[in-house]
């Protein structure tokens, strides 16, 4: 067992960091734990490295450098501050912390790692590229389409990162068809650490958003706008109604209309609708771009 330990967790230098890290990094992950005697902090962590690498069983390697005893290697490796850890795989470093983290943090970290070392770099952007795929699909509202090619990739172990691309997407198709009652069984499943990424957040929001959202019959809305357009109450109401309609384009019209004849309409409630908009559409949606430009144009004319 001892053995064992000492083949996954070894101290190295700068002679043989080459072949202990990027050499050994070519077939399985390789985190290492750049360290000082002076460094409290380190002290804590590299036990829980350690920890959390032996529960590994082996898919993930542990090195030890002290910083003072190796300043040229951690000169060449840009270490600013102890503790720093560096994970490399396939001869080079993928991802990285440096200070303190509880051994839950770190087990998602070393995780991630281990996830992403799955994966070559060819297999990587293949999923990004069914990843853009699906966006697209959900950007033209083909939205059956997009639920399956977004929950196929969801059965598959992928990084952190494109999971929650995924996640996301799954999300938006479901707010797109009111399926209010999947969107929530699918945030239920998620584990904490994935409740906390931006995209999450945003998509708890839209849904609690719309959910909440008190609108007006579609029909009085209609006679009230034919019967004065300038009204900034009723336009506010009618892009309400368009927002649950899913009719985001003539929405932001609305609400920059009112935003153009009074900036702070009624403590901004135009100006917080369209952002909650563009919140629910996303940064990199057309009409987020082009709402949030016209919106500038306004407040800076």
């Amino acid at each position: 067992m001892l053995e064992e330990q000492s083949q996954i967790i070894q101290d190295i230098d700068t002679s043989n960091f080459i072949n202990k890290v990027i050499e050994e990094s070519k077939n399985n992950p390789v985190i290492v734990d750049f360290w000082a005697t002076w460094c409290n902090p380190c002290k804590q962590l590299t036990p829980i490295l350690e920890k959390v690498v032996l529960q590994m069983n082996g898919k993930i390697k542990l090195v030890k450098v002290d910083i003072d005893q190796n300043q040229s290697l951690a000169q060449q490796m840009q270490i600013q501050s102890v503790p720093t850890v560096l994970a490399f795989f396939e001869g080079k470093p993928i991802n990285g912390f440096a200070g303190m983290k509880s051994e839950e943090e770190v087990l998602n970290f070393i995780t991630e790692v281990a996830t992403l070392s799955g994966h070559s770099s060819d297999g990587l952007k293949k999923i990004s590229s069914l990843l853009d795929e699906a966006e697209k699909k959900l950007q033209e509202k083909d939205y059956e389409t997009a639920i399956y090619e977004f929950s196929s990739l969801l059965g598959e172990s992928i990084p952190k990162d494109l999971m929650v691309r995924a996640i996301s997407g799954l999300g938006k198709c479901y707010i797109g068809l009111n399926q209010f009652k999947e969107l929530a069984e699918l945030i239920n499943t998620l584990e904490d650490n994935i409740k906390k990424e931006s995209e999450i957040i945003d998509l708890i929001k839209s849904k609690d958003y719309l959910e909440n959202m008190d609108v007006q019959e579609d029909a009085e809305l209609e006679k009230k706008f034919k019967k004065n357009p300038n009204d900034l109450n009723t336009r506010y109401e009618l892009a309400k109604s368009q927002i649950i309609n899913k009719d985001y384009s003539e929405a932001i019209n609305n609400l920059l209309f009112i935003i153009d004849k009074n900036k702070g309409w009624k403590d901004n409630k135009a100006k917080t609708e369209l952002l909650n908009i563009f919140s629910l559409l996303g940064d990199s949606d057309p009409m987020t771009m082009e709402g949030r430009s016209r919106l500038s144009n306004i407040i800076f004319k």
